[in-house]
């Protein structure tokens, strides 16, 4: 259990502190976080058609 609970911790913070540094990064430069947010939807929506093929040509 204990183990379990510093693992969470762990993982916790540094969520925390991944989402702070983005936060920060988006104040600083609002014009490269927002490029980088599109960016990141259309690597996804590439990678989910991939995927679903990928799917169709197994079956």
């Amino acid at each position: 259990m204990k183990k379990g609970s510093v693992i969470g911790g762990v993982v916790l913070g540094l969520a925390l502190t991944g989402y702070g540094a983005w936060c920060i990064y988006k104040k600083c430069c609002p014009e490269d976080a927002y490029d980088m947010k599109n960016d990141m939807k259309k690597g996804m929506k590439k990678m989910k058609k991939d995927v679903e093929k990928s799917i169709e040509n197994m079956m």
